[in-house]
């Protein structure tokens, strides 16, 4: 077996999406569609592969790979700087069933490349997190971070969680009581529709324009994301059933009030996005995204996970707090984020 490196670029997407989901540490995350534009203009893709060329350059491993920069000031001397670092949010996938010695064969290439890669940017540091929900995590029954075995420093977080095969009158009784509250609520007025959202360029403008809206009410104009990662999610990921977005609109004026967004694979979904109206009735985000889990429940057979985000169960106040409460209430458990930082090697002095 002979490994080399070839970038993203350099391989077809059907290989690339066909490597991704015959191995058990794949996820919509890695899909040649995903990767292809990221929420943040100013990442790079540096994604690639590891191939074997005795093999016809058969994949063996890949890796979601961004290079980004941030503007910041020296406060000591009041000077402006570009703080460059490496960042994987998803990590990596390595294939399924590989005997110990191509398993270093493959380490030992991609320790060559990232140890090169590191030394010849600017970038120094590399960040890492592997996905929860892929079926290595799900059917791992150990609490040991496999970034370890690729020379990182480990570290986790932790992400909520719905166990969608509980019973059910336990998916809405799981609830929180506010929650709970709000989708009887809600439900009993009557005075929404809830639909799934059609590729169309309508549909695309009316998430689009709730996005920029949203973003503005909360303080992250900055943030906001460029048209071109929504046209990508409208026009390639839901025709393709990568990802799958509804509404949840007024009966009486018609108008969209709230929308989210979730990300399919197999038999397990991530809320990726939520946008809604600055003037809305109180409640109406619990009540859509809880319409949402059990719909995507009922496409999966009542099995499977469905997984609303980041928890932060240690914050006492600020935004994220908020977040944490808003994801956890529709009856999760906490599931690992294992992450890691890249400990580099020293150069040698004479």
């Amino acid at each position: 077996m002979q490994c080399i490196i070839k970038q993203q670029s350099e391989i077809e997407a059907e290989a690339w999406n066909s490597f991704v989901r015959a191995n058990s540490m794949g996820w919509a995350y890695f899909l040649y569609e995903m990767i292809g534009i990221d929420r943040y203009a100013s990442y790079r893709n540096l994604s690639f592969a590891i191939v074997d060329r005795d093999s016809s350059d058969e994949i063996l491993f890949i890796m979601q790979l961004h290079r980004t920069s941030r503007y910041g000031i020296l406060t000591r001397l009041g000077l402006p700087f570009w703080r460059e670092r490496l960042i994987s949010r998803w990590g990596y996938v390595i294939k399924d069933g590989l005997v110990r010695k191509h398993q270093r064969m493959v380490k030992e290439c991609y320790e060559q490349y990232i140890d090169n890669l590191i030394s010849t940017l600017p970038a120094k540091r590399l960040y890492m997190e592997l996905a929860p929900l892929t079926q290595d995590r799900i059917n791992s029954h150990n609490a040991i971070n496999p970034l370890i075995f690729f020379n990182f420093r480990p570290l986790v977080n932790y992400t909520w969680v719905v166990d969608l095969s509980k019973p059910d009158d336990r998916m809405l009784a799981d609830c929180e009581e506010t929650t709970r509250q709000a989708v009887r609520k809600i439900e009993a007025s009557g005075r929404y529709v809830f639909l799934e959202a059609q590729p169309s360029a309508e549909d695309c403008q009316t998430y689009i324009r709730l996005h920029k809206e949203t973003y503005t009410r909360t303080g992250a104009v900055r943030d906001i994301i460029a048209d071109e990662y929504h046209h990508n999610i409208f026009f390639n990921l839901i025709p393709k059933g990568i990802s799958r977005v509804f509404f949840l609109n007024e009966k009486e004026s018609g108008q969209t009030v709230a929308t989210v967004a979730v990300l399919i694979y197999g038999k397990t979904a991530y809320y990726w996005w939520g946008d809604s109206k600055n003037d809305k009735e109180v409640g109406v985000n619990k009540y859509l995204l809880f319409k949402v889990i059990c719909l995507i429940r009922e496409s999966f057979g009542k099995t499977g996970y469905f997984e609303t985000g980041g928890a932060y169960p240690y914050l006492r106040k600020g935004k994220n707090k908020g977040l944490n409460d808003f994801k956890k209430c529709f009856g999760t458990f906490l599931m690992p984020i294992f992450a890691g930082e890249y400990v580099k090697v020293k150069p040698k002095t004479r």
